[in-house]
């Protein structure tokens, strides 16, 4: 792939990521952690990390969470920290475990979730200065596996599709 079809193919993929991002703060979802998500613009970072590379999805997915939270407002705020504290680990967990182990799509997106989860509840006490907040880890990791089922399956779909 030449460089301008590859800068403009991760273009779009952060569109669709920011996309997804933003729909899927619309969708209510029954849980008692307030804010809780399915993690649909996640399929977008993992399908860049097996059809580019891991630099490129730390970028689409730092990248989204910027431009998300500066369309949708919240830029640098406590939602935005949140976000942006979870998608480095959940991305980090994401490289590491897809060059170090045999795991598949589907058990890398699970790790991340979890990773996700843990990233959000650490910031979450630096920055409510609440050590209690670690409580809701339970909920989050229960939650955090089908939800991590799902964008794996949905984006070992799409890199099915893709080849």
């Amino acid at each position: 792939m030449n460089k301008t079809k590859q800068m403009t193919t991760l273009a779009m993929c952060i569109a669709l990521a920011v996309i997804f991002h933003t729909i899927e703060n619309q969708i209510p979802i029954p849980s008692p952690i307030p804010g809780y998500h399915l993690g649909l613009a996640n399929i977008v970072g993992l399908v860049v990390l097996y059809k580019f590379d891991d630099m490129r999805m730390m970028s689409v997915n730092l990248l989204r969470v910027l431009f998300a939270s500066l369309l949708n407002g919240m830029i640098f705020s406590y939602v935005f920290w949140m976000s942006f504290s979870g998608v480095v680990c959940s991305t980090l967990i994401s490289i590491l475990l897809k060059k170090f182990s045999g795991l598949s799509c589907v058990g890398i997106s699970v790790a991340a979730s979890i990773a996700h989860c843990v990233g959000q509840i650490l910031i979450a006490m630096v920055l409510y200065d609440q050590a209690l907040m670690v409580s809701f880890l339970p909920y989050l990791l229960f939650m955090s596996v089908p939800t991590g089922v799902l964008t794996g399956s949905v984006t070992s779909l799409v890199l099915s599709r893709l080849k």
